[in-house]
């Protein structure tokens, strides 16, 4: 195996173990108010992302933010948040603290 390749594989893996880490800490948290949720149901897309990244108050991927969203009683796509997600930082709507790690702006540093 090349270096090249080895190097992709334990890229996935550490992707993979993030990503198991993300749902382990949202399944932690207690759910989500169920006021709050008619409010998350309501809105757009974009300002449910914009919502939930100011309410977490710390950065988060975006299988975390599309677990956030389901908790809230949203039924968004996975890959559609995390298209929205990379569209709204480059818009400038969201900060990015690291390579698909988001913020809201106020926390962007």
């Amino acid at each position: 195996m090349d270096r090249t390749t080895e190097l992709l594989r334990i890229r996935n893996q550490l992707n993979a173990a993030m990503e198991a880490v993300d749902r382990l800490l949202d399944e932690a948290r207690p759910p989500a108010q169920v006021g709050k949720s008619d409010y998350v149901q309501s809105l757009e897309r974009t300002k449910a992302i914009e919502w939930l990244l100011r309410e977490a108050g710390e950065p988060m991927r975006p299988v975390r933010i599309w677990a956030g969203l389901r908790r809230y009683g949203r039924n968004d796509p996975k890959m559609e948040i995390q298209v929205t997600t990379y569209d709204l930082w480059r818009r400038g709507r969201i900060g990015k603290v690291d390579r698909g790690l988001y913020v809201s702006l106020p926390d962007a540093n």
